[in-house]
């Protein structure tokens, strides 16, 4: 069972090709803490804290949704419970989300465990609508229950730090998150654990009857997704100083995650990364022009001719340019 989880590299592009490819994404990693420690302009570096929240959030539900290939609409349910789990903490014993984080993010995990178990022995539409369905249950059960203070919500102290210094501590926390998730998921890319998930993507019998433990897989896939998911939203209730269950559990989060996958490329570590910031810079250009009602047409729009003719997002657009190139480049360089 556990060589499953053992990383073992695959066939990968060539060395040049990876160096290339390596070095422009340190280099922007590079520019990134660059303007974080230098800039002064509070809207940037809160649309780039966005980015790297999303950017997060995309790479857990890439985990189960892109590599496993089960569409997954309750990623915002793991987020809420790991917001509402450290604000619950901060209310009752006045410990900083800050610092209660990686508890939200177990928590989450554990409702992730709870919920996978049942709704993972359903495959395609069907546990896509019951991940819906759960999302609304989490919501409806927050509103009700009184310890989460219900439709009040709950408040959290602010920061002893000043606005610019919030937005750069913000900045840095979600763009070292987003990072070290990134590598999480390259790592899974690169494993047995993520072939036996790409396994599962392509056909799920024919993986149970080569030896795939699928059920164990799918279950520790989603936990992994609802830990990482959850741990954001620790981090995010902080942030936001303030939740309740309709905007902490909104289902356009969920849909944003999903739209952010889709586009960049699901079952890709490099994805998240292209769709995460793609998505959030557009919507936020295209709010100042249209009305919202309009850029969902849009963005649906988008998603449509993306599912039509690059199904595979634009990361495998980018990779079928590149063998292209590469195969135009061979006669030439057998001729010489």
């Amino acid at each position: 069972m556990f060589s499953i989880f053992i990383s073992r590299p695959k066939s990968e592009p060539s060395r040049t090709s990876t160096a290339i490819g390596w070095s422009i994404q340190i280099g922007l990693l590079v520019a990134l803490i660059a303007y974080g420690a230098g800039g002064t302009n509070l809207a940037i570096l809160s649309v780039f804290g966005t980015v790297f929240l999303y950017v997060v959030l995309t790479q857990a539900w890439n985990i189960l949704g892109g590599y496993g290939g089960y569409l997954n609409f309750g990623i915002v349910t793991y987020f809420g419970v790991g917001a509402y789990t450290s604000a619950i903490l901060f209310h009752y014993y006045g410990l900083s989300p800050l610092l209660t984080a990686p508890l939200a993010g177990v928590a989450a995990a554990i409702a992730g465990v709870l919920i996978g178990i049942p709704t993972l022995r359903l495959r395609g539409a069907y546990f896509a609508v019951v991940t819906m369905i759960v999302t609304i249950a989490v919501q409806i059960l927050v509103l009700n229950v009184p310890f989460t203070q219900g439709a009040i919500g709950i408040y959290m102290s602010p920061l002893s730090l000043s606005p610019l210094g919030v937005e750069r501590l913000f900045y840095f926390m979600f763009l070292v998150f987003a990072v070290l998730v990134t590598l999480l998921v390259y790592a899974i890319e690169y494993s047995n654990f993520g072939s036996a998930l790409v396994a599962i993507r392509e056909d799920e019998d024919a993986a149970e009857i080569i030896g795939v433990r699928t059920t164990e897989v799918k279950w520790i896939a989603n936990a992994l997704s609802a830990l990482i998911a959850g741990t954001a939203g620790g981090l995010y209730a902080q942030r936001i100083m303030y939740l309740e269950p309709t905007g902490t559990f909104s289902f356009d989060v969920s849909l944003n995650v999903v739209l952010m996958a889709v586009i960049g490329g699901p079952g890709s570590w490099q994805g998240p990364l292209i769709g995460a910031p793609l998505v959030l810079l557009v919507a936020d250009a295209l709010r100042i022009t249209f009305t919202s009602e309009v850029n969902k047409v849009i963005f649906s729009s988008a998603v449509i001719i993306i599912a039509l003719f690059v199904p595979g997002g634009l990361m495998s657009l980018w990779n079928y340019l590149r063998r292209r190139l590469v195969t135009a480049k061979a006669p030439d360089m057998r001729r010489k």
